[in-house]
């Protein structure tokens, strides 16, 4: 009789997200610093790392460097400023890439490879890092589009010629298009003026990532985002991350009978309820995990950094009632 090979982390995770019957993967939110060395001072482990420890399982990010110091980033009033704003990317675009390098061994990888190729956002881009910031650029936006228009325009193909470089040598499983665009009670833009800016810029990146076989682009963003889904559903986004959804309403079953069943997610467990106890936790288990998990395309974790405030024996419960449920999928 032959025995059914094993798949592979990277199987699984592709699996997952076309909603076949599968346990997703053990992933987890990042481990704040400081998180880390409190468990490290209890004694909880010693030089292993939390992955390690917990038995998670982890995926590979490709070295990609798009970003400038914020310092760095001018924004562009007049004309005249435009130089300058170009000028700072074409020469973060010369930089060589990393040394390690390795294409031979990523066709070979048995675990999944992600790629963040908007790894910052639309404000970020235009050189909004604060208040004063925020002001002046919006200013620009609604009195000269057409600077903004340049701008984006210019970033766009900036960020195409890399990928089509980059990607010719290997596939990712997943990208994160990062968006911080909103507070808890709403966004900061209107989704006509992201959709005029951003949305053809979004629409080409995952255009470019889709010839190069890539299949799954996820928006990580915070805040009650929810106008702007069909704005990114309509650039060919279909996965979500939202950070701290549940503390403004965006919650991913709504989201999915709202905007579509193929929709597919990451996190989303609410942090607060693992804070409260056990019984909180529970309840968000069977409430939204179980269901998520029955639909597929869901890898559960927390929907937040693991943050110093959690305990280490709280998060270990957290960890083993999640198991406990997910090692019933598929049924």
């Amino acid at each position: 009789m032959q025995h059914e090979q094993p798949m592979s982390l990277r199987e699984r995770l592709a699996r997952t997200l076309s909603f076949g019957p599968v346990a997703p993967p053990r992933f987890e939110s990042e481990f704040a610093d400081d998180t880390v060395r409190r468990w490290r001072e209890e004694g909880r482990f010693d030089d292993l790392t939390p992955a390690r420890f917990f038995h998670l399982d982890s995926f590979e990010w490709l070295p990609l460097e798009f970003r400038l110091e914020r310092e760095r980033r001018p924004i562009v009033k007049i004309e005249d400023d435009m130089e300058a704003f170009q000028q700072s990317f074409l020469a973060l675009r010369n930089k060589p890439f990393p040394g390690d390098w390795n294409t031979k061994e990523w066709e070979e990888r048995t675990y999944p490879l992600a790629a963040a190729p908007w790894d910052e956002g639309f404000f970020q881009v235009i050189g909004i890092h604060d208040g004063a910031t925020l002001s002046e650029a919006l200013e620009v936006a609604c009195e000269r589009p057409a600077l903004v228009e340049q701008q984006m325009d210019f970033y766009v193909h900036y960020l195409a010629e890399i990928l089509e470089n980059v990607l010719r040598g290997v596939t990712i499983d997943f990208a994160i298009y990062y968006e911080p665009i909103a507070s808890n009670h709403g966004i900061v833009i209107s989704p006509e003026m992201y959709r005029h800016f951003v949305q053809p810029v979004l629409r080409r990146i995952v255009a470019c990532l889709e010839r190069h076989g890539a299949r799954h682009h996820f928006i990580w963003s915070s805040g009650h985002v929810e106008p702007l889904i069909p704005v990114w559903l309509e650039t060919g986004i279909n996965g979500f991350l939202l950070s701290r959804g549940a503390e403004c309403g965006m919650n991913y079953l709504a989201l999915r009978r709202k905007f579509g069943m193929h929709i597919c997610f990451f996190g989303g467990i609410d942090w607060r309820a693992v804070m409260e106890g056990p019984a909180a936790l529970q309840k968000e288990l069977d409430v939204s995990v179980r269901p998520l998990l029955e639909q597929g395309g869901y890898v559960p974790f927390l929907n937040d950094t693991v943050r110093s405030y959690m305990s280490f024996d709280c998060f270990q419960r957290y960890r083993a009632m999640l198991d406990a449920v997910v090692s019933e999928w598929p049924p």
